[in-house]
Order: C-alpha cells, then sequence, then structure tokens
C-alpha cells in the first residue's frame, strides 16, 4: 500500500510539470531552457516508468509514468546483446527503448537510478608542445625530463549525475596557459543530462554572441552507454571509449 501511494504522488507531481519549448538540429545540439526525462523532446521514443516485481532474466514488467497497467516486455535479446544497462530492482526508475518493429520487445533497459552518482577517472596530462624547446632556450640547468615528469599527476575528474536531470563538473581545473609545461584533460562543464533513444546526452550551456545579440545554446555530447553497474560506467564519446568509477 505504501508503494501505491507513494507511486500515486509521484505521478501527480510529474502532471505538474510543465513542458518546455525544445529543439534539436542535425548536430545532436539541444537548445531549450531546462532539460527533462519525464517530458519528451522531439524524436525520442524512450519510455520512463518503474521495474516492477518479477523482473527475470528474459522479461521486464514495466509501469510506465504515463499511466496504465504494468506491461511485460520480452528482454531476451537485449541481455545477449548486453542492453540491460544496470541490474534492476523493484521499483527502480528506468528507460526503456522499444524494438521499432516488435512492440512488446524491449531493446534497452537503462536504470537511472543507477546511473545517477559522481562518475570520475584519473586524466593524465601531456607535455605542452614545444615545451622542451622552450626551456632550453631559458638555460634552465635541471634535467627537463623531471621537471616534466614533477608535473604529470593524475586528476582525478567527470561528472555528477543528478536527479531532475542536473548535471554537474567534477575535478580540479588546472590552468593550461603557456607557462604552464603540462596540459591536462579538458573538464566538461556539464549542467544537464537526458536519455535520448537510448544515448546518454551530456550538455552544457554556452553564450553565444552575434554582433549585439546574445543567446544561450545547450551544446550535447552524445555518449552510447557500452557498460553501468553500481561502480562502473563505460561511455563510447565520438572519439573514443571512456571509462569511470564510482566515487562517494
Amino acid at each position: 500500500m505504501k508503494k501505491l501511494i507513494t507511486f500515486i504522488m509521484l505521478l501527480i507531481a510529474i502532471t505538474t510539470i510543465s513542458c518546455s519549448s525544445n529543439k534539436t538540429t542535425k548536430n545532436n545540439t539541444i537548445i531549450n531552457d531546462s532539460i527533462n526525462s519525464s517530458t519528451k523532446v522531439e524524436g525520442d521514443s524512450t519510455l520512463y516508468g518503474l521495474a516492477c516485481e518479477g523482473c527475470t532474466d528474459s522479461v521486464l514488467i514495466f509501469l510506465s509514468f504515463d499511466g496504465g497497467d504494468p506491461v511485460t516486455y520480452d528482454i531476451i535479446d537485449a541481455v545477449q546483446k548486453h542492453k540491460i544497462l544496470g541490474r534492476m530492482t523493484t521499483g527502480d526508475w528506468i528507460a526503456v527503448v522499444l524494438n521499432p518493429i516488435d512492440s512488446t520487445v524491449a531493446d534497452e533497459v537503462i536504470n537511472l537510478d543507477q546511473l545517477k552518482g559522481n562518475w570520475v577517472y584519473k586524466a593524465m596530462p601531456e607535455p605542452r608542445n614545444g615545451i622542451k624547446k622552450e626551456l632550453s632556450s631559458k638555460n634552465i640547468e635541471e634535467n627537463i625530463d623531471s621537471i616534466i615528469q614533477s608535473r604529470m599527476k593524475p586528476n582525478e575528474q567527470g561528472f555528477a549525475i543528478k536527479r531532475n536531470n542536473v548535471a554537474e563538473p567534477i575535478g580540479k581545473k588546472y590552468s593550461n596557459q603557456d607557462n604552464n609545461p603540462v596540459v591536462y584533460p579538458e573538464i566538461k562543464s556539464y549542467t544537464e543530462w537526458r536519455i535520448y533513444n537510448g544515448l546518454l546526452l551530456l550538455s552544457q550551456k554556452k553564450v553565444v554572441r552575434q554582433g549585439k545579440k546574445v543567446s544561450t545554446v545547450i551544446e550535447s555530447d552524445t555518449a552510447e552507454i557500452k557498460f553501468l553497474r553500481k561502480d562502473s560506467l563505460s561511455l563510447k564519446f565520438k572519439n573514443g571509449t571512456q571509462g569511470y568509477y564510482r566515487k562517494d
């Protein structure tokens, strides 16, 4: 009874959320005021709801936030293709992508409750281009390689995924100015996230100035979720795959 009351209250809260105006572009940039996984954006077929009691390695019992009775989906192929991302337990918040031909089959299931959290990796810097030549020209007596090696320290960086589609950057920002002998990878200033047809969109707001006109654009990095467990996450971006571990 407590679970039923909780779910009814959740549905009431969802229906009170007003939809914002959203636009999508060909390069996966989403322009809007707020990204919310409880509302649809144009072209997104993802279903959102709760995992119900009775889920197994072959079927998913799903209760949609759109209302209605629980629905059973076949997930045998999704299990074999490693498209069940996160371990499902009763009451978990999940995202479901259905098969475009057979609506009784779920092609992908993502445990959004398990996706939430702080995800980081240890980023190593690289020597700045031309630094050895520059240090030599300044007649520095110490060993140049030792100077660079002393700065080669990992930076724990990544992002946090929170409720209400809030994202935050994690990690110490180092200066990559010319006087720094090493350069660290950029820490993306993600502020929002969402699932879009089974893909993870991590977004950051940028101010665009065209003459006197100033506008805010939300630019999204699109990633395929390759692996998700309690303490591990693997994302495939257009430039390669990055692994993360959970940081409490």
